[in-house]
């Protein structure tokens, strides 16, 4: 329960800070606020009085003939709309409250007591919209009901047992979910036997469920299982992950060898008169590339256990390069790199990557992106 709490509250905290849409006095309460800032400097300037006057008029007419059209739309949608309307208002209201002057020549609106009762009516839509949702017995519905609660929670924090209702409504929707053993639907990596492959295999599918939660229902509403823990627990799974890699597909190294000549003047010896001797010498370089190239496709199958129908299956390719250079030569060393005395002394006996080592690094390349796509599968 207080992995629940810990997520309940960063969640709560999230969309409280979330700023709603600010609407159309933005720019006015800019320009009322320079000019206020202009009238403590000179409290009888006419001219700034004038303006102020004119920019308040017109920002408050707009606002009142677009909260005039925003209650013909439906609920809850209005909501997100008058509220910020209203709030502008009062923006407006407090900026100019600052100023006596401005106050007795402008004589703003005060929207604080109607800005509260919008609040306050929004939050008890929301609340019982909510609790409405609660009664039926669906995921989407706890779901819904979870929503419903945060966004009345946005508009007033504390409105009656809002965040305990949100809390209960996420428990609700929390599934079990098993993560089968890695598969493979082919038929020669079947033939390895489970020793050969099982061992990074269960090393990777522990890590899998670890990294998404385990049980502890913090990162998404769910908690995810292997089969023993799922078993051992007494639960039947909600949903079902199967992963299984399919279309694999691995080349034969092959070698392609690249000729390079090498040249170099070099300084043989001295003449009589002491002066150095050069003599150009040559050589033939023979470079061997050796390549092992591996394909295959991760399919990400997730079914809901209940109902028997799959609810997303999706396909992450992968692949994995490898080379190893090595070299020979023919003529005179003393022409080669030394670039090119390191690949003579790389061996051609090098052993190439084996199959499941391949698949390893296939693995890890597209782990935190099947990590991902299951907790999306998930997830809300």
């Amino acid at each position: 329960m207080k992995y629940y709490l810990f997520f309940f509250l960063i969640a709560v905290a999230t969309n409280i800070s979330c700023k709603r849409p600010v609407y159309g006095t933005i720019t006015d309460e800019k320009d009322i606020a320079a000019l206020i800032k202009k009238l403590r400097k000179k409290s009888d300037d006419s001219r700034v009085i004038y303006e102020l006057q004119n920019v308040y008029n017109n920002a408050f007419q707009k606002a009142a003939a677009r909260l005039n059209n925003y209650y013909y739309e439906a609920i809850p949608d209005r909501w997100d709309k008058v509220v910020p309307e209203q709030e502008g208002l009062q923006r407006m209201y407090d900026i100019i409250s600052q100023n006596v002057t401005a106050m007795r020549m402008v004589n703003p609106v005060n929207y604080y007591q109607q800005l509260l009762l919008t609040r306050d009516s929004a939050a008890s839509w929301y609340y019982d919209y909510g609790t409405e949702l609660m009664k039926q017995n669906s995921r989407q519905s706890q779901r819904d009901a979870y929503d419903a609660f945060q966004k009345g929670l946005r508009f007033v924090a504390n409105y009656k047992d809002a965040a305990r209702l949100s809390l209960e409504a996420y428990s609700r929707s929390i599934v079990n979910v098993l993560v089968n053993q890695i598969q493979y639907d082919d038929y020669s990596m079947n033939s390895w036997g489970y020793n050969r492959t099982g061992n990074q295999d269960r090393v990777t599918h522990d890590r899998l469920i670890r990294d998404l939660g385990a049980q502890t229902a913090s990162q998404v509403p769910a908690r995810f299982f292997n089969d023993y823990d799922l078993r051992r627990s007494n639960l039947a799974p909600d949903f079902v992950v199967d992963l299984v890699w399919k279309n694999i597909r691995f080349d034969y190294p092959h070698d392609k060898t690249t000729t390079y000549n090498r040249s170099k003047r070099i300084e043989t010896g001295k003449d009589t008169a002491n002066k150095p001797i050069y003599q150009t010498v040559t050589a033939t370089l023979y470079v061997t590339r050796r390549e092992l190239n591996a394909n295959a496709d991760m399919n990400i199958i997730v079914t809901d256990a209940n109902s028997r129908t799959q609810i997303k299956w999706e396909m992450l390719p992968a692949e994995y390069r490898y080379y190893y250079e090595f070299a020979e030569f023919r003529g005179d060393k003393r022409a080669l790199e030394n670039s090119d005395l390191t690949l003579l002394n790389h061996s051609r006996t090098q052993q190439t990557p084996t199959r499941e080592e391949a698949m390893n690094e296939m693995m890890q390349k597209i782990y935190y992106d099947l990590k991902n796509r299951v907790k999306q599968a998930v997830n809300w």
